[in-house]
């Protein structure tokens, strides 16, 4: 019913207060806007062991272009940060399996999927899977080069950074693409920065449409570790505020030159 997300949301903080497990399925993650008085207010009340059940917002990122500026929002950053609550990336089999491991537990969880994506068959992947943290690696197979280099992608469609992925591959390196599965702040002392600190080049790709990003604190916590990071992330512009196909400001072929040269 329209405008309804906000009496939704405190619909599935009430299910959680009497031990009743509940998911809001969204349809884009625009409408979660008409929900943040709860998802930051009520959480606030609720949050130290109010809730006794698992209360999960799955959001349906509208990412196929031409939607109109109302249909686009792509803002978990910013979700993140109010609610103070995990929101998962559900951008891979292993992601979204892990997720809503993780999910089971009591509390908000909120989840985001790529509309290009939901139609796909999602199938397991073939290359040596790691977990680590709240991070899926995937390794290619070794090359004689001995150069390692990690793409580390934030984001809800990660085609971009497994195209990288092949071919930095190709070209012989050493490639692991980290999937990161939940959006929060990786700290100097967690298992995951160790694992991205140890490669020769890291390559961060993030493709939320935030101004403040996650993915920047940790970029400037690695070079202040010494490590090579090249970063990118979508610049803010003004089509977004109007009909446009929402194509990402980099392609696959101009981050593979700039890496192989550069390295």
């Amino acid at each position: 019913t329209t405008n309804s997300e906000n009496s939704l949301m405190g619909l599935g903080f009430g299910l959680a207060l009497s031990e009743t497990p509940s998911l809001f399925l969204m349809k884009q993650h625009d409408f979660a806007l008409l929900g943040l008085d709860q998802l930051t207010n009520t959480h606030n009340v609720l949050r130290n062991g109010r809730l006794l059940a698992p209360f999960i917002v799955l959001m349906v990122i509208v990412d196929s272009g031409f939607e109109g500026p109302q249909a686009s929002l792509n803002n978990l950053d910013e979700f993140a940060s109010l609610s103070r609550a995990p929101i998962y990336f559900l951008s891979s089999k292993e992601n979204i399996d892990k997720a809503f491991e993780m999910a089971s537990e009591p509390g908000l969880h909120l989840m985001a999927l790529s509309q290009k994506n939901m139609k796909n068959i999602c199938t397991s992947s073939q290359l040596q899977v790691i977990h680590c943290d709240e991070a899926i690696i995937y390794k290619y197979p070794p090359n004689k080069e001995q150069l390692r280099i990690a793409v580390l992608f934030f984001g809800v469609d990660n085609s971009i950074a497994h195209e990288v992925s092949e071919e930095l591959s190709k070209k012989n390196y050493c490639v692991s693409l980290i999937n990161i599965i939940k959006l929060s702040r990786i700290e100097f002392s967690s298992k995951l920065f160790y694992e991205i600190s140890q490669y020769d080049k890291i390559v961060v790709i993030d493709t939320g449409k935030s101004e403040v990003h996650f993915s920047t604190e940790l970029v400037l916590k690695l070079k202040e570790n010494g490590n090579k990071i090249e970063l990118y992330q979508r610049n803010s512009s003004q089509k977004w505020s109007a009909v446009n196909d929402d194509a990402i400001e980099f392609d696959v072929q101009s981050i593979v030159q700039k890496i192989s040269k550069g390295i």
